[in-house]
């Protein structure tokens, strides 16, 4: 225990990933903001990091030959691993992205059409949180600048502290609420984590997943449709394998069945390798419920409910209301640990024991509730009500602790959430004229942290001491590592940001994506509430109702009844705008992974294991490096994903 413990929390381990960071946050401005080819932090294993795993593992195997002595720790490849996830975490699709558009984007847009100046401009906290100044942000718009002038740097100096300074109370709360839920989950529960199989495997120091025949076959089999297609992007005479072509939508052009809406039938190898690790339950339940959602959409149109009620038939609450349903059966079913915890933390006789934790429960419970309270002061600071700011974050931390605990129970592949997050939730909830202008104005600024949930920290910090604990390195030493690393990940994130607006243009043609849509989104919002405050709306609370309600009934039937097909997760997940490109791949992989158990049993599954993990890696790093080819050179891109 002491060796691996030394051979895995090291300076060395530590310091790659410190190194690798900054690199790897530009990489993704680039593929994700400029490039638009490709979206590694929209799936729940990103797959630039899964690239850099397998480059070091790569590194590794020759230094293990040539020079033993330098040759990393299975541990420290892990370590590495772990903080260039959290890393990848804030400089993603729906963090910084979508934040620094929301800090900049009122003052270039503002019209006398919009009419923005005097709708809310008084209430936006443009000193310490935002940058208004029009010589600062005509270079961020514009292009063909720097942010390394003395008026830019002192102009973004305030907000990108003041904002860092908040998500890493933020992330320290969600640390603290992990060192809690990590015995009940991990050990008592004995939760699977099924995303941490593949790393864990490559970076297996004898190598034997890399030695495994059906692995390369696998890798080949991805890797050449991928190579194939980006082949077609720049030499149109060569073939193309039309892997995500079609839409059934395409076909059904007439009412009622056009309100089926965006069907993709789109064919992903990384997909069905992640599917096929999906206990079978949540595979089939990933599709089964994405056509339940469709089937809502068909019946909805043919009664013409959308009429009179145009949100009909409020998917986006009743996926809200499952988020929340699986958070609270996870903590309801933990209930009798939890009140151990406490006791332990009084320093009063407990069933639980928190030597060898990160923190002490104690310290665990006071870091939580100091947390909450400090993000809390911040938006108040910003302008909030302080009771509707209580029960926004009330509400963000259990949606944080459901898709947790979804990737720890099941990893699913992806956990979108879109536009149900508690800047949505409360003004539906209460009615936006009942909440003052003011905090809808700070929602705004919410969207930043709340526009989706796929790059949320808080799985990524559990998996990591779920790695810690099947190696046997320290939680402690771990803890104080992602902490730094999200500082890290924050200043960071923020810097390649803004060094690519500035050197490209925010607003530019160059920069095909979303660094303005991002903006657009929250401030038309705004101006809707402000114009025409809508009443509240009595169905999106009776449908957030059935939502919790569905989940926490699939949950306790799953409990009761042997083989219940139907799992909360799948019910939850499968509305997201991701579950449209996968639904496809991982009803393949739940066929694939349903036929293997029952001709060849569970020692056929194992077996062909290493074909499916084949079919990640060989699309991973054959679409990473196409897709840095194509930055350097300026190729055109075969977006194999998104």
């Amino acid at each position: 225990m002491t060796e691996k413990v030394r051979r895995a929390i090291t300076w060395r381990a530590v310091l790659i990933a410190f190194l690798l960071i900054p690199p790897n946050c530009l990489w993704l401005v680039h593929t994700e903001v400029v490039r638009y080819a490709g979206h590694p932090t929209t799936m729940s294993l990103f797959f630039n990091v899964v690239f850099c795993l397998f480059l070091l593992v790569g590194a590794n195997l020759l230094l293990r030959r040539f020079a033993p002595r330098f040759a990393l720790s299975q541990g420290e490849l892990l370590v590495i691993y772990t903080l260039l996830s959290l890393g990848s975490c804030f400089v993603g699709h729906d963090m910084y992205q979508v934040l620094i558009a929301t800090l900049v984007h009122p003052f270039e847009y503002a019209t006398p059409e919009n009419n923005w100046e005097r709708l809310f401009f008084r209430y936006l906290p443009r000193k310490w949180l935002m940058v208004s100044d029009p010589d600062v942000l005509k270079g961020y718009f514009q292009g063909h600048s720097t942010l390394y002038t003395e008026e830019h740097l002192l102009a973004w100096l305030p907000p990108v502290a003041c904002w860092t300074a908040f998500f890493l109370v933020l992330v320290f709360t969600m640390l603290c609420l992990n060192v809690i839920l990590r015995c009940q989950w991990s050990e008592r529960e004995r939760l699977t984590f099924p995303i941490i199989e593949l790393p864990l495997t490559l970076s297996d120091e004898q190598a034997r997943l890399l030695r495994s025949h059906l692995l390369w076959a696998g890798f080949g089999l991805a890797a050449g449709i991928d190579i194939l297609n980006n082949l077609n992007a720049n030499f149109p005479i060569v073939p193309a394998i039309p892997v995500r072509k079609y839409a059934l939508n395409q076909f059904l052009v007439n009412r009622p069945w056009n309100a089926i809406g965006w069907t993709p039938l789109a064919f992903f190898p990384c997909i069905i390798g992640l599917g096929f690790l999906l206990p079978l339950d949540l595979s089939f339940s990933c599709w089964f419920f994405y056509w339940y959602w469709k089937t809502q959409r068909i019946v909805t149109a043919i009664f013409g409910w959308q009429t009179t009620r145009p949100d009909m038939p409020y998917i986006n609450d009743q996926s809200a209301g499952a988020f929340l349903g699986v958070a609270f059966f996870a903590l309801w079913i933990g209930r009798g640990y939890l009140r151990e915890v406490v006791k332990r933390a009084w320093g009063r006789p407990a069933d639980v024991d928190d030597r060898g934790e990160a923190l002490s429960y104690r310290l665990a419970l006071i870091g939580a509730l100091v947390g909450f309270g400090l993000v809390n002061w911040f938006m108040v600071s910003a302008g909030m009500t302080p009771s509707i700011v209580f029960w926004s974050f009330i509400i963000y931390f259990a949606l944080a602790i459901a898709v947790t605990r979804m990737r720890a129970e099941m990893g699913t592949p992806a956990h979108d959430l879109h536009y149900a997050g508690p800047d949505q939730m409360i003004p539906r909830l209460l009615g936006v004229g009942n909440v003052a202008p003011r905090d809808l104005t700070v929602f705004a600024l919410w969207w930043g942290f709340n526009r989706a949930y796929r790059t949320h920290p808080m799985p990524h910090q559990l998996e990591g001491f779920k790695l810690a604990e099947r190696l046997g390195y320290s939680y402690r030493q771990l803890f104080w590592a992602m902490l730094a690393t999200l500082f890290l990940g924050s200043l960071a994130a923020f810097w390649a940001l803004l060094h690519v607006y500035y050197d490209v243009g925010a607003a530019s043609a160059k920069c095909v994506g979303p660094s303005t849509w991002f903006g657009w989104e929250p401030y038309n919002r705004l101006r809707s509430w402000l114009v025409v405050p809508r009443e509240r709306d009595e169905l999106s609370t009776v449908f957030t109702v059935v939502g919790f309600s569905v989940a926490v009934f699939l949950m306790s039937m799953r409990v009761q009844v042997l083989r219940w097909p139907f799992h909360p997760v799948g019910y939850a997940v499968s509305s997201s705008w991701a579950m449209n490109w996968m639904w496809m791949s991982i009803f393949l992989a739940w066929l694939a992974k349903s036929f293997i158990l029952k001709a060849l049993g569970l020692r056929g599954y194992r077996r062909a294991i290493p074909f499916f993990l084949g079919l990640i890696l060989g699309e991973f790093i054959v679409g990473s490096v196409a897709n840095i080819l194509g930055i350097i050179f300026d190729w055109q891109i075969y977006r194999f994903w998104g």
